[in-house]
């Protein structure tokens, strides 16, 4: 699949494309020295997978804040339950959906896992964001654990805010009812971010992201072909679900 990436990607990237492969996999064309390309097809191709373009960013940064809404009260409500390896477990995974977010709000492809920590070290806000996921990870209790949290999605809500990103907002406490768990309201960011988008299709897409966003395997996004094949599918059905 490799050296077919010129011919595949003669031209500009659909939305698709950028949709349908992990970062990592651009991160293997754009990354690294070129020692020689007589016929500049690499160099091209490079410019081109450079980053994303700015509404596939967005859709990303968006999505990335969905994935953080998805169990942001979960940390409190399995450590209440009496299930504090549970409420580790699910604050390591939000951990995890942080630094990929700080990663999009610096503009940097995230590696695959082995390098992850390493790419993530390197960003400009790692020595202030660093500290915070420490926090998170060292705290004793639920509620030491979701202060931490807190306090990392403030930070990240704000760094947008600095870097300028399209639609970024300040960051609001939310709840459930009237259930004791805290956090930002990491929708309320999703939806401003969305907002932005100028791309109406992208923007209607649902917050299920690119494929690295909505599949763990490594072994299906090492593999072009499997990722790009899953995200066709998941867009086919997005399709189908459409209003009207």
């Amino acid at each position: 699949m490799r050296p077919l990436w010129g011919r595949q990607f003669p031209n500009e990237l659909t939305t698709q494309d950028w949709l349908s492969y992990s970062e990592q996999t651009f991160l293997t064309v754009a990354g690294g020295a070129i020692f020689r390309d007589d016929f500049g097809e690499l160099t091209s191709l490079r410019k081109r997978m450079a980053y994303f373009p700015r509404d596939v960013w967005l859709y990303k940064l968006a999505a990335q804040w969905g994935r953080i809404a998805e169990e942001r009260a979960y940390v409190g409500r399995a450590g209440d339950a009496g299930d504090d390896i549970g409420s580790r477990v699910i604050a390591a995974r939000i951990i995890g959906n942080i630094m990929r977010l700080a990663m999009l709000i610096e503009r940097r492809y995230a590696p695959y896992p082995k390098w992850f920590g390493t790419a993530f070290s390197q960003l400009d806000c790692a020595p202030d964001l660093k500290p915070m996921l420490d926090r998170v990870m060292r705290a004793e209790d639920w509620k030491a654990r979701e202060a931490a949290l807190i306090e990392a999605c403030r930070f990240e809500a704000e760094l947008q805010i600095a870097k300028g990103v399209p639609g970024a907002i300040a960051p609001a406490m939310g709840a459930i009812h009237a259930r004791p768990y805290r956090f930002v309201d990491s929708l309320a960011i999703f939806a401003s971010l969305r907002s932005s988008i100028e791309d109406e299709k992208l923007r209607q897409l649902p917050e299920f992201g690119a494929a690295d966003q909505f599949l763990t395997s490594s072994f299906v996004l090492a593999v072009p072909a499997y990722a790009s094949a899953a995200t066709a599918s998941l867009l086919e059905l997005a399709k189908g679900t459409e209003p009207g």
